[in-house]
């Protein structure tokens, strides 16, 4: 059990990491705010193979409704690096976990006062025993999801990995989607059919 002074450092750490990650990926892709789209009509949620984790790592599942999060941890002192991203073939960001610790890489220096000078491999929230697993991006099939007027069928469950980095080496961390239904998808186009057509005032076209 987390004390709750561990639970919110844990949270904050969380939370910088997917904000940095979020900065530098939207930086190396050059976007912008872009509104949101329409819901899928699928959601999912992720099974990580046990298995296929290195040795004395871990992973801890939390459930929130029909989506799920993973936190993992490594208790060896073998280097493990995941949520790595890359801009023009240099880390930008990631997280390593050894000896039951995460490090966060800072290229340009930890980007909190007083800490700007430490720079590379850096741990500023202190000693974090797990982060969460970042994904890439969202499967192919809830792109595909948005689409208006799809049935209820459901796609096949389907294999993921996740590249990583153990003991300096690529590695690769596998799972299994699982999709379901989103009721949001029905709403979304129920409320949108049952909206009023706009009628456009033809005054407003005229000009003075």
């Amino acid at each position: 059990m987390f004390n709750n002074r561990k639970w919110i450092v844990l949270l904050l750490a969380s939370l910088f990491g997917l904000l940095t990650l979020s900065s530098a990926t939207a930086f190396a892709q050059g976007r912008g705010e872009k509104p949101a789209p329409p819901p899928s009509r699928y959601g999912y949620r992720l099974e990580l193979d046990k298995k296929t984790l290195p040795e004395k790592v871990t992973v801890r599942e939390i459930v929130d409704d029909k989506t799920s999060r993973y936190f993992i941890k490594n208790e060896s002192d073998v280097e493990l690096i995941i949520n790595q991203r890359f801009q023009d073939e240099k880390l930008v960001t990631g997280n390593k976990l050894v000896s039951g610790k995460v490090y966060m890489y800072f290229p340009n220096g930890v980007p909190m006062e007083g800490k700007q000078h430490l720079k590379g491999w850096q741990a500023p929230f202190g000693d974090i025993e797990e982060t969460l697993i970042v994904f890439n991006k969202e499967p192919s099939k809830i792109y595909e999801g948005r689409k208006p007027g799809l049935n209820r069928d459901l796609p096949e469950a389907e294999a993921f990995t996740i590249d990583a980095t153990y003991d300096g080496k690529p590695y690769k961390i596998q799972g299994t989607i699982r999709y379901h239904l989103n009721e949001a998808y029905d709403k979304y186009y129920q409320d949108k059919a049952n909206q009023p057509e706009k009628i456009e005032d033809e005054t407003i076209k005229r000009k003075p």
